[in-house]
């Protein structure tokens, strides 16, 4: 009898083990001045901006992280969902309000691209496409971007449009 409540514990600790781990891990949530002020870091230090530069692309990044977050859909509190429709229902977002906040982030994309390339030097911005093209080429396949919107200079890696 000992040995079978033995057994049958350590099953409901592997199982318990098993299902904390194999949960993600939660994500912290960035501000967009932050945010900001990491990616001007990194590309001070990869494109060797002027202070003047780099003020520049801190204020373009915060702008647009800033407008990305306010245009960001807002997930209902759990009290606030109704919960007598299927949970497919209350989570999915409308297919043309989904395409009109893709065609108002792919907007934005290439106004930031534009005022990005009004501070970057030829050689700088040049350099800076490449390397964006190449972290996109390097994230998994299911994360692969999508085509850059009409205006954005982004050359296309070895696996062309996705």
């Amino acid at each position: 009898m000992k040995a079978m409540k033995i057994v049958v514990s350590t099953f409901v600790v592997l199982f318990s083990a098993i299902v904390v781990v194999a949960q993600p891990p939660k994500r912290e949530k960035i501000d967009p001045a932050e945010r900001a002020d990491r990616m001007t870091k990194q590309m001070t230090e990869q494109l060797a901006l002027s202070d003047e530069q780099a003020d520049q692309i801190r204020q373009i990044l915060t702008d647009n992280f800033t407008q990305m977050e306010a245009d960001r859909p807002q997930k209902p509190a759990m009290g606030e969902q109704k919960m007598d429709k299927p949970k497919r229902e209350r989570m999915s977002i409308d297919s043309t309000k989904a395409d009109s906040l893709k065609n108002v982030r792919m907007e934005r994309m290439s106004k930031m691209d534009e005022q990005i390339k009004g501070v970057l030097t030829e050689d700088q911005y040049a350099k800076w496409t490449e390397q964006r093209a190449a972290m996109q080429n390097r994230r998994p396949e299911g994360m692969k971007r999508r085509p850059a919107p009409e205006g954005m200079n982004i050359p296309d890696g070895p696996e062309g449009d996705m």
